[in-house]
């Protein structure tokens, strides 16, 4: 079979399954906090319906964007242009040479695997991106993988203090501020600055918790050293966010943390139709791969995958601030 009759192979449909079905590498917040909530959209604009709570305010959209925003009581309607990520990968002319000199099956597995390597690469960038984006959303910001925040809330509640008071004492208030926003109790992860968690720690010695069947403990989780008081965890946070002047920002400035509720109505994820004429032929897909195309002048073919979408939080009043001031 000769290579273009094995393209050919490749419609529509088999893309589309195949990019969907590839397995990425994995994230850490996109995956745990925003993966299997995902919902399709059919135009290129979303609604964003985001709980006020209290004292949530819309503090920054991003200047000149299509963006309009409605105050509709305890809810904030952000009608949002989907942010398009697009990537285009070629099998080049000398590479079809070589394929030639293959045969039967082996020409096609070798093909098909090459497509899928293209839709790999494509589908591991944008992955890469959601994380950025998914990170962003975790503490009221949501950034684009240039470093354009899209749209940011701030809460006006003060930060709860841990200095000088007993962990348990402190916990007591997390739930409390949790109930009023949430309206019940939810379990909860703590992403803390590295000043933040030594400090924990250091009360948490102090307090001989170490000591005492384990209500204070060190915990190995992947690449991740965790400290785990009173059941709770805290999750060393050092990621940051380059803005679109070239300014490195700290997603959590020293010595504080942040209450990340694990909670299905906390979170959410959107997603729209690839900006493709194919795509119009099928259902909205998290990610969309075009069948392969012929280039111009015999260079060979172009594989362009695309995704459209956007992580962000629901309840942005629900990620409780923490402080343990110097």
């Amino acid at each position: 079979m000769k290579f273009e009759a094995i393209m050919k192979l490749w419609t529509l449909i088999t893309t589309l399954t195949a990019i969907n079905q590839l397995k990425t590498t994995g994230t850490y917040i996109f995956d745990k906090h925003f993966k299997n909530k995902g919902k399709g959209v059919l135009g290129r604009t979303a609604k964003l319906k985001i709980k006020k709570g209290a004292g949530i305010v819309l503090k920054s959209i991003a200047p000149g964007a299509d963006r309009l925003v409605d105050d509709l009581g305890d809810v904030y309607e952000l009608t949002i242009e989907l942010p398009r990520f697009g990537k285009s990968g070629q099998i080049l002319a000398h590479e079809i040479n070589e394929y030639e000199s293959l045969e039967g099956k082996a020409k096609a597995e070798a093909i098909s695997l090459k497509i899928k390597e293209i839709m790999l690469e494509h589908k591991n960038d944008y992955m890469t991106t959601y994380e950025h984006m998914a990170t962003g959303a975790l503490f009221g910001k949501v950034v684009d993988g240039v470093g354009k925040v899209l749209f940011e809330f701030r809460t006006t509640a003060a930060p709860i203090e841990f200095k000088g008071k007993k962990i348990i004492k402190a916990y007591d208030e997390i739930d409390q501020a949790l109930v009023d926003e949430l309206g019940t109790e939810v379990p909860y992860d703590i992403y803390a600055s590295p000043e933040f968690i030594s400090s924990v720690a250091d009360n948490a010695e102090a307090a001989g918790l170490f000591d005492k069947n384990d209500n204070a403990q060190w915990k190995d989780e992947g690449s991740k050293r965790v400290l785990i008081v009173h059941g709770k965890k805290y999750i060393p946070f050092r990621g940051s966010w380059t803005d679109e002047n070239g300014n490195i920002k700290r997603h959590i400035a020293e010595r504080e943390a942040v209450v990340v509720p694990l909670s299905e109505d906390v979170f959410d994820f959107i997603y729209g139709r690839a900006d493709h004429t194919d795509a119009l032929k099928a259902a909205p897909k998290m990610f969309f791969a075009a069948a392969p195309e012929k280039m111009e002048k015999g260079k060979g073919w172009s594989i362009e995958t695309e995704t459209k979408g956007i992580p962000y939080c629901v309840r942005p009043g629900a990620l409780i601030k923490l402080k343990y001031s110097a």
